[in-house]
């Protein structure tokens, strides 16, 4: 993963195992790793553990970052046009 994603806490989850990670609802966490259905994340206190996929929501993507970006390009042209008199289309 190359892009920084948060995901959030959906409900609390208390770890089973050496390896996974309690989490709180509405916890801001970074993903580190997605390749499985237990994904890796870092919590504010920069420890690292596997939670349940289904307990943390992606909060930024790649695609919504493509989006945004093409949204911006787009307006900026936009906005050059009209400068010069030109049509928005």
């Amino acid at each position: 993963m190359t892009e920084e994603v948060i995901v959030i806490a959906k409900w609390d989850y208390t770890a089973q195992q050496d390896q996974e990670l309690d989490i709180k609802k509405n916890e801001r966490l970074w993903l580190l790793d997605d390749s499985k259905t237990w994904w890796r994340v870092r919590n504010a206190a920069n420890r690292t553990g596997y939670v349940p996929s289904n307990y943390v929501e992606r909060k930024n993507s790649l695609k919504k970052g493509s989006l945004v970006k093409n949204l911006k390009d787009t307006l900026g042209e936009c906005l050059t046009l009209l400068r010069v008199g030109g049509p928005c289309t």
